[in-house]
């Protein structure tokens, strides 16, 4: 498939599509992670004069094109593909290896050729917190938290917070790790999700039994909170994720708002962890009424997008980010 010489490039990097990391797979039907997503940016970047194409970490690189996939009359098909002139990331790494094998390609890409990285990366949920944390307006919208340092800590903590504790990795994503410490009936219970996203119920007899079970099961840095109730009258937790993007001029532009339910009685409302997204607008207006719902929508697009710029100054140049924002 031939491309006009002035045409942009632009290189989706998916997360790989098999277990398999040896080389990429080509029987049909194929089908990509983000299938519909990929398909309609694929569709559109047409329309603006790109060639928007998929490629993973496994995908072959050569001195000037790239083993990918695009779109041919609906259905993707392997290619080589010219070298990206832009490349956006949407791989959602969930282990260490991945993050590294994303950071070797994409090294080796910046070898052959320059290219711009659309999105930038953002640090821990730790950093991003100390980053907010600088800025005065900010700092009432932040939840108050600390690197969890161990069970001395866990225990004079839980004695502060009512409805107990909730400790969450740094670096996870999709509510995997997250835990929520709590008192009950005399005895200490541990609700929360596994590093696969299963469920988690233990109960304890003593606090520092707790602590005992949360320093073996808590790899890595994790963030210690107290914990808020997000949930609705049919005990189900929810949160409204925003999005928010630049524009055409380069400025940073509010695109919109899904309220996020998760299963009852779940600590996390995440999608992968069995939870389901809904329009905001409506959703919260039939919790709280018009006049609050709008209200809570202003306050997100405002704080959003003064994250946004405090982000962008420390972190450098940033295409969109995602904000979660939960409602007591």
């Amino acid at each position: 498939m031939a491309y006009p010489q002035e045409s942009i490039h632009l290189g989706i990097m998916i997360s790989q599509r098999q277990a398999d990391e040896g080389e990429c797979a080509d029987s049909p039907p194929l089908q990509m992670p983000e299938d519909l997503f990929c398909r309609q940016l694929c569709k559109f970047g047409r329309k603006l004069g790109i060639n928007a194409y998929l490629f993973d970490a496994s995908c072959p690189q050569h001195a000037s094109a790239i083993s990918g996939y695009t779109l041919n009359h609906g259905v993707w098909e392997r290619v080589s593909m010219p070298l990206p002139d832009i490349v956006y990331d949407r791989t959602m790494c969930r282990t260490a290896r991945q993050i590294e094998l994303r950071s070797r390609t994409l090294a080796a890409l910046k070898q052959k050729k320059s290219f711009i990285l659309m999105n930038g990366s953002l640090p821990d949920k730790w950093n991003v917190h100390t980053l907010l944390q600088q800025d005065e307006e900010m700092q009432p919208w932040l939840v108050p938290s600390a690197r969890y340092e161990g069970s001395g800590q866990l225990i004079m903590l839980e004695k502060q917070h009512p409805y107990g504790l909730f400790l969450k990795p740094s670096a996870g994503t999709h509510g995997k790790g997250a835990l929520h410490v709590f008192r009950s009936g005399g005895k200490y219970r541990i609700e929360g999700r596994d590093r696969h996203n299963g469920i988690i119920a233990c109960e304890f007899n003593h606090l520092w039994e707790a602590a005992d079970w949360i320093q073996r099961f808590a790899s890595g840095t994790y963030l210690v909170q107290p914990y808020l109730r997000l949930s609705g009258d049919n005990d189900r937790p929810f949160d409204v994720r925003a999005l928010i993007q630049k524009n055409n001029r380069g400025h940073w532009s509010f695109t919109g708002a899904a309220l996020r339910e998760g299963e009852r009685g779940s600590v996390t409302s995440n999608l992968h962890g069995g939870g389901k997204a809904v329009g905001a607008s409506e959703s919260l207006t039939r919790r709280f009424g018009g006049d609050t719902a709008a209200r809570l929508l202003a306050d997100i697009r405002r704080i959003s997008q003064r994250a946004a710029v405090r982000l962008e100054e420390s972190c450098g140049r940033l295409a969109e980010i995602g904000f979660d924002f939960g409602i007591e």
